[in-house]
């Protein structure tokens, strides 16, 4: 099974179908399941690398492939969903492992959280100092807009329009892959901010992330902040083109959706019938970007 540019998770924060929601959305993934059945949102690059390590991660490497290889772990942001703190400890636990810490990254204010779980030993059963110390995990603090190297491939990550549990702005990754391709990894934001755009003028990407978590809720604006929605992702995917970042061979992805209104086929049909002038592809939990 190959661990190559895999959505191990698709949804936001309560997956689908949610547990305690009997709304038609998860009733339909109930029924129809496949496609319909999304956990929460990671993104593995590679055997190495992951972005966001987060609450369903004990199924996705049951489902989608094994950690034993996984030495570095992006975080967009310091919500559960997409930060599991109990994975740390997980790690500890097992009977052979590498011996080389699992590198976490954090950016800016989100570093913030380390020193809170070293000083909240209760939260996961000891001092995350001890993890420190006997090479289970090492934290990093990356900074927005400088670019840093991490396991051959250039990282650089970009302010999003979204707020984390340190109130730290999340992390959108641009990354150069292995093979010179970029990628963007646009989950969670609202409306790029300024800065954002002007970051990725002149970046013509291979590959562009993007959450769509509101699917097609109506009435949310045309640049709403926190999240995205189908509409206005389409506002989003015409001024990335107007700038040249997104072009005919940028393969768009959609990810990080939630269950209020919209089905996974409800969603195909309407990004089909936008005619954009990059291809644009709902992403499943377990697809792989060729």
């Amino acid at each position: 099974m190959t661990k190559d540019l895999v959505f191990y998770g698709t949804s936001a924060a309560e997956g689908i179908p949610s547990p305690f929601c009997s709304c038609s959305v998860c009733e339909n993934a109930r029924r129809e399941r496949g496609k319909e059945i999304r956990r929460r949102s990671m993104f593995r690059i590679n055997e190495e690398v992951c972005i966001d390590l987060g609450a369903d991660a004990l199924q996705q490497a049951i489902e989608f492939g094994d950690f034993t290889g996984l030495q570095h772990v992006l975080v967009t942001h310091t919500h559960e969903d997409h930060f599991d703190y109990m994975m740390m400890n997980v790690r500890k636990m097992a009977i052979e492992r590498t011996q080389e810490p699992l590198h976490y990254y954090f950016t800016d204010k989100a570093y913030d959280i380390v020193e809170f779980y070293r000083s909240n030993s209760i939260i996961i059963k000891g001092m995350i100092s001890a993890l420190e110390e006997s090479g289970i995990v090492a934290f990093h603090r990356l900074e927005f807009g400088k670019t840093s190297v991490i396991a051959g491939m250039e990282v650089t990550p970009l302010r999003g329009n979204h707020f984390g549990s340190m109130g730290e702005n999340s992390a959108n990754y641009l990354v150069r892959l292995p093979d010179g391709r970029k990628l963007y990894y646009g989950l969670d934001t609202g409306w790029y901010l300024e800065e954002t755009f002007e970051a990725l003028k002149g970046v013509e990407l291979d590959i562009l992330i993007s959450e769509c978590t509101f699917g097609l809720t109506p009435g949310r604006g045309e640049r709403p902040g926190g999240h995205l929605d189908a509409f206005s992702c389409m506002n989003l995917f015409h001024a990335l083109a107007e700038q040249s970042t997104v072009g005919p061979d940028t393969n768009i992805f959609l990810t990080h959706i939630n269950h209020y209104t919209s089905t996974h086929k409800d969603l195909e049909s309407y990004f089909a019938e936008q005619n954009f002038s990059s291809p644009i592809t709902v992403a499943w939990d377990g697809l792989s970007i060729k």
